[in-house]
């Protein structure tokens, strides 16, 4: 059963009120997701030999910056570099159930029930973060090579970590159920998917502290969308 379908005006407000709600939430999500991104990256990055490579021409960066990024353009097309790329879908893809948290504490908001931290880690719960895990390197290795079809990729994949934790789908029906919802609420869905990422990432031009508190808004959107597209909570 599903609720009259919104404007994209209230989904964007509505959205835009869970995150001011949960705004230590968002900060928390993101100082343990850019560090533990950053450290493991960085180790990676010098674990494949390149932070010793680049250090090699770094001097360039100052005096021939076309230069310089030629030299690091082809040093990344090495296979040590490819390796580095795939580290990287790899870290991302283990930090990604904490995104799932958010639509905990958003659901026990709906409920008057008081968010806890805690809340923040139930992706990584149970079996949960193998199918979350999963489903982001899924994510990030297709669109490595959909390139500009990304922009229809997102909307069509939007709704799937949602479907998985509130109504215990699979990947495949959620898929189903998402493409299904997609087709009936393409505009929709286009317009509060680029609304959201544009606002994830604003927060950089805050001197780029506030991407702390910006980024993780898409979740609030993904929650907010299935709350009227599909509404069918059955934690």
């Amino acid at each position: 059963m599903t609720t009259q379908k919104p404007e994209i005006g209230k989904i964007l407000t509505e959205a835009y009120q869970y995150w001011m709600r949960t705004l230590p939430f968002q900060f928390l999500f993101s100082a343990i997701y850019f560090a533990i991104f950053m450290f493991a990256a960085m180790y990676a990055f010098r674990y494949y030999g390149l932070f010793e490579e680049v250090q090699k021409f770094q001097n360039l960066f100052y005096t021939d910056t076309q230069t310089f990024l030629k030299k690091y353009e082809v040093l990344m097309q090495t296979q040590n570099a490819l390796s580095f790329a795939m580290v990287v879908l790899v870290i991302k893809a283990v930090i990604f159930p904490l995104n799932i948290g958010f639509f905990k504490i958003y659901r026990k908001l709906d409920l008057g029930e008081t968010p806890e931290m805690s809340d923040l880690f139930v992706g990584f719960r149970g079996h949960y973060f193998f199918i979350f895990a999963i489903y982001s390197l899924f994510w990030s290795v297709v669109n490595t090579y959909l390139s500009v079809f990304t922009l229809v990729w997102i909307p069509m994949m939007l709704l799937i970590p949602a479907l998985i934790f509130f109504k215990n789908s699979n990947f495949f029906e959620a898929f189903r159920i998402n493409i299904q919802t997609f087709q009936k609420n393409i505009i929709l869905i286009f317009v509060a998917s680029f609304a959201s990422i544009f606002f994830s990432y604003s927060g950089i031009l805050a001197f780029g502290f506030g991407l702390f508190l910006t980024f993780p808004f898409w979740n609030a959107m993904i929650y907010v969308l299935y709350k009227y597209l599909i509404a069918d909570f059955q934690e």
